[in-house]
């Protein structure tokens, strides 16, 4: 099938065809559909970020949503596949999509998340051309158990940070020969990056820390609370090259925790790389488990204006 004949077969969804694309998408019963759909108007959801793929006048075979994130990023969701040829078509939507995004200016990175085990849900994005980025361990514990303030060593400080520009340099030290999600840095640009932790939830600068050893700028912690729920996400945790196995990263995550045990929220969530073993025991070693886990999948994309 050409690029414009399944061009045409896939669009964002008419307002008749929003329900249906919606139990697509989710997989669920119609009346969950259509909660979904109302609660997305109420958040500002747009009509046209969500789409679907099919006959003009047969069933919906494939759905999607486009979602729009800080730092230039977009989620790109599809509904479960069955078998092979749904997965197909997901991926021929998906292609679609890119297109879509690609028409936006501001996007430059698309990405996908999809059961860690399931490769009827991963196959579109590879035949769609994502990159399979990593195995995910989502993790939690609960807010304020045994949090205690870490005792730091000598000529180590934690210092406070606003988030601003000047943290950059720092993050971008930290993505040296990491272990978690190492192609993702090479995708985004810093401000990118920044911009992402920084609007991804509630922003308080009291919760991102930057440890300084000798004067010098080793790694940061970032914790951001919840727009929706009862948690607070660590969102990074990171050290430059030369400050690890040196238990900073212990210092880090305490500090953390310290910190987070002063807020209201009842737990502490994180993601890490299954691939980053030393990260995954720290976190265990600290109350953290393991509630979910999931494939990540990503790729630039390429502006059509």
């Amino acid at each position: 099938m050409s690029a414009s004949s399944h061009a045409n077969r896939s669009r964002p969804a008419g307002e008749f065809e929003r329900l249906a694309a919606a139990e697509r998408l989710l997989g669920l019963r119609r009346a969950d559909a259509a909660w979904f759909l109302r609660r997305m108007q109420e958040d500002g959801w747009r009509p046209h970020d969500l789409w679907c793929r099919g006959g003009p006048d047969g069933p919906i075979c494939a759905a999607g949503l486009i979602t729009e994130h800080p730092g230039r990023t977009a989620t790109l969701s599809i509904g479960p596949c069955r078998d092979g040829t749904q997965a197909h078509e997901a991926a021929l939507l998906l292609a679609d999509m890119l297109m879509e995004v690609a028409r936006r200016a501001h996007i430059a990175l698309a990405q996908g998340m999809t059961a860690a085990d399931d490769p009827l849900a991963s196959a579109p994005f590879v035949e769609a051309g994502f990159i399979d980025l990593a195995v995910l361990a989502c993790m939690e514990r609960a807010n304020g158990r045994q949090a205690r303030q870490p005792a730091l060593p000598p000529g180590a400080e934690l210092v406070p940070t606003n988030g601003d520009q000047a943290l950059e340099p720092l993050l971008r030290a930290t993505y040296e020969e990491t272990l978690d999600c190492p192609g993702l840095a090479e995708l985004r640009r810093d401000e990118d990056i920044l911009e992402g932790h920084r609007r991804g939830g509630r922003f308080d600068p009291s919760l991102w820390t930057v440890l300084r050893v000798d004067g010098r700028d080793a790694g940061a912690v970032l914790l951001n609370r919840s727009t929706s729920g009862d948690a607070i996400e660590l969102t990074y945790l990171g050290l430059a090259k030369w400050a690890r196995g040196k238990g900073f990263g212990a210092l880090l995550l305490d500090a953390a925790l310290w910190k987070a045990s002063a807020v209201p929220e009842r737990s502490v969530t994180l993601a890490v790389d299954e691939r980053n073993a030393p990260a995954e025991r720290l976190y265990r070693s600290r109350g953290f488990r393991t509630v979910a886990r999931r494939r990540a999948f990503a790729r630039r994309v390429e502006s059509s204006t």
